[in-house]
Formats: structure tokens, sequence, C-alpha cells
């Protein structure tokens, strides 16, 4: 008779959104299989901070069984269309909306067209050929599945507050039996195999796991700092470091949709919320003071903030690899990427779903580990290379503007557009996510001649 060798426990070092999704999304898939505990610290999340989404999050809702109307009205989630940025081009502005830009003609991508177009002389409108464009410019939203047959395509996100969501999240787990333990991890013990073997705590307690995932956050407790797998950083291509965050009251009208605007040495954002709308500034202590960056922010609320404001790091890059051993790093524990393009929550999910995909035994198959590892670089390094075209393709004079837009791209992005694909693969990706701005018809032109790619897809999404 062989040995049972199932995974029995799992710790999750680190609660947050990350750590309390994975533990009932693993619970959810392996219920009676394993124990489940969190190493939480107190609640700490400030209400009205909004972390914007794409269209997947609401396959991760149908995943864990919520409800999307209570999730809804419990996070105080708002729906968004897309994305409207504005001067990256100075004066200028661009959508990068959730749903297909245009369609196939001829089996041929809709940009081309759309080019030939605007070198014709023509000025062909993005409302036109998007539903959620054209929505958002009318700040209209409707469900798919509505009866009338208006945008039965359209595609759409959440706009969700993030301290509400995790608080969502971690009811349902503890409910669903995962154990959460209030302590401070300070230290961890390793077998002579070099897999880690217990957890030890401020207060003398250890906790001995199978599998371990690190939601530590940057720093790595145990994947970086105790296993030691060094982090690759993206710096010099996303030199922002740093990112200001704060509420205001509502404006009039809410938009269904997420305005990003370039600034000195940065860009900020405004996501609404149900009750408040949420104000974030991306910049580079670089090229700015953390003092000229509040008064930034000041100036793109234009009002009073209804919170002290929030200053985080932000560490572009990740882990050499996020799967070693018997320890899975997770969130910003394994990558850490600016939010210009909204994914932290899908970059979790992917992890956490791939994980699921790649599920071990206690030998820990090093192929298996090997196969998870590629599959979560791959993606990573899409979802890089498309952050860093936007930085590629802007027009601005100032110093933080003229650093990024004149990095050599990663050999990833260059490669992937000497690339050929199939012309109905190359066109999703392209309809799907490529900026098209409404100021200026030569975004792909000058892309193809920096040798980048504007394909970069998500998983695909059926609407509610």
């Amino acid at each position: 008779m062989e040995p049972d060798r199932r995974i029995r426990r799992i710790a999750i070092v680190g609660g947050g959104f990350a750590g309390w999704l994975a533990a009932i999304s693993l619970t959810r898939k392996l219920a009676g299989q394993v124990s489940i505990h969190v190493i939480d610290a107190p609640e700490s999340g400030t209400a009205g901070l909004a972390e914007t989404t794409i269209p997947p999050v609401l396959d991760l809702l149908r995943f864990l069984g919520v409800d999307q109307n209570d999730f809804i009205d419990k996070t105080q989630s708002t729906y968004s269309l897309g994305a409207k940025l504005s001067d990256w081009n100075p004066g200028q502005s661009f959508w990068r909306p959730y749903g297909a830009f245009g369609a196939l003609i001829e089996r041929r991508p809709f940009y081309h067209f759309w080019h030939k177009a605007k070198a014709s002389g023509l000025q062909p409108k993005p409302e036109f050929f998007s539903n959620e464009i054209a929505m958002a410019l009318g700040n209209r939203f409707i469900f798919p599945t509505n009866s009338l047959g208006v945008a039965q395509g359209l595609r759409y996100a959440l706009n969700i507050d993030i301290a509400l969501a995790t608080r969502y999240l971690r009811n349902m787990a503890e409910r669903a039996g995962v154990i959460r333990l209030e302590k401070k991890l300070v230290g961890a013990t390793r077998r002579e195999d070099g897999f880690l073997d217990e957890l030890e705590f401020e207060d003398g307690g250890k906790l001995r796991a199978d599998l371990y995932i690190d939601n530590s956050g940057a720093r790595g407790q145990l994947l970086g700092e105790i296993l030691g797998v060094p982090w690759e950083s993206w710096q010099q291509w996303l030199p922002a470091d740093r990112v200001l965050t704060a509420p205001v009251a509502l404006e009039e009208t809410r938009p269904p949709y997420l305005l990003i605007g370039a600034r000195e040495a940065g860009w900020a954002w405004r996501a609404p919320l149900q009750q408040v709308l949420s104000l974030g500034y991306v910049y580079s202590g670089a090229h700015q003071s953390d003092d000229v960056a509040l008064a930034e922010l000041r100036a793109v609320a234009g009002a009073d903030f209804l919170a002290e404001p929030r200053r985080t790091a932000i560490a572009s890059g990740r882990r050499r690899h996020a799967w070693e051993k018997n320890v899975v790093a997770l969130g910003a524990a394994a990558s850490g990427i600016e939010p210009l393009v909204s994914v932290d929550v899908h970059l979790v999910t992917s992890a956490i779903f791939n994980l699921l995909d790649h599920f071990p035994d206690r030998q820990f198959d090093p192929a298996n580990i090997a196969s998870y590892n590629a599959t979560v670089s791959a993606e990573l390094d899409r979802i890089r290379d498309y952050a860093i075209l936007h930085y590629q393709l802007a027009r601005r004079d100032e110093p933080f503007w003229k650093q990024a837009a004149g990095a050599a791209p990663p050999e990833s992005s260059r490669s992937a557009s000497r690339s050929t694909a199939p012309p109905a693969a190359s066109s999703s990706a392209a309809t799907n996510c490529s900026p098209t701005s409404t100021g200026s018809g030569s975004s792909k032109a000058r892309a193809s001649r920096r040798g980048i790619t504007t394909r970069w897809s998500t998983r695909s999404t059926s609407n509610r």
C-alpha cells in the first residue's frame, strides 16, 4: 500500500485581499482535504480606497459561488467599462475599453483599417466602433443580459473597495473553516533538504505545514529572506516607486470608467465607488519629493480629503521564480507592478488558479513546480510589457517621462513583435487591448518602429 502523500495542512503568511482570496479559493476546491491557517495582522485597511480590476474578476466571483449583487452591495463596488487616459501626449487622450474595438474585416485586425482611414484624412470616432466607449461617454451602463437586446457583447469590470472586499473574503473563509492566527512571524526552520519545516512566532509558538504560501508583501519573508530567491527589478522600465491614495466626496456624476491623467512625475487616477471618489497618484521619488506629490494629489482632488492620504511604496519587478520547494509566493511577495493596467486582483487570481492546476503532493515534483513557474512568468512578462508600452509611446518632455520612454524595451516585447500568429488570435489581442488614441493615429506605427508589441490578452469572461 502506497503511503499517503497528499497535502494536509496549508499555512498562508499574510492576510489582506490576496491571502484571504487564496484561503477561500483553496477551501472551495479542496474542502475536507486540508486544514488552512492564515497568519494575519490586525485589520488596518482604510475604507474608501478603490482597487480597479479587469473583466475576469466576474469569473472569480462565479468560481467562489458569490452572488454578484451581494458582493457589489457589501463592497461598495461600481461598474467600469474601461479607462480614459489623458495627456500622455499633452492635450490628447485615448481610450482603453474592456471590450473589442471594431471587428475583423476580411480576417484582418480592425486597427489596420482605422489607421488607413486616418492616413486618408478621415476622422473616425472611437465611440462608433466600441460599445464600451459609447456607453462611457454617455455616462451609461446596461447589463449585457438585458431584455432589450442592447450591447449584448458589453464587457465590464468592477471598482471595489479593497478593505471591504478583504473583510468579505475573510468572513467567507472563516465560515468555511479557515483558521485565523493573529501572530507576528519572526522566523522559520528548514529541513535537511532545504524545505521549510516550521514557522516561528514572536510569542514563542510554532506552526508546521506541508505547503506554505508567502503573502508577506514585497519583503517576501519566506521565499525571499529564508529561501533566498532573488528579486528582479523592473524599475528601469517602470520608474514610479510610490503611490498616494485618498478618498474625496463623490462628484455630481459617477462615470462608469476609470480616469487616468499624466502628471509631471507620474500619473493620477480617479475611480468612483458607491459613496466616495477614490483618488491615487503614482510617482517617482527620484523625480519628485513627497511634499510636492501630496500637492499634486490635492490638485487632482480639487476638494478636501475624507481621510488622511496614504503613501505606499511600489516595487516593480518579481522574484526570479514564485515557487521554490514547498513555498509559493503570492501578491507583492511574488511580483509587483504599478496599478496603471489594473491587474493586481487578476494576477493574484491567476496565480491561485495556476496553483490549483499544479497542486502538488508532499513529494513536490520539480517538473510540476517548473511548469507553474514558467506559466506564471510568461503571463507576468506579457503584462509588464503592456504596462511599459504606455510609457514607451508617451510624448512628454519632463525628465520622468523621458527616462521611461527612452529605456530600451525588454527582449520579450521585441521578440513577441517579431513572432507570427494566426489572424484571428492576432486580431483578438489587438482589438481588445491596444490603446487607441483620439488625438493621434500613429501609436501603432510608433510601436512597430520601436519593436514593441501591443499583443496582450487576459482570460475571457462571459458577461452577466
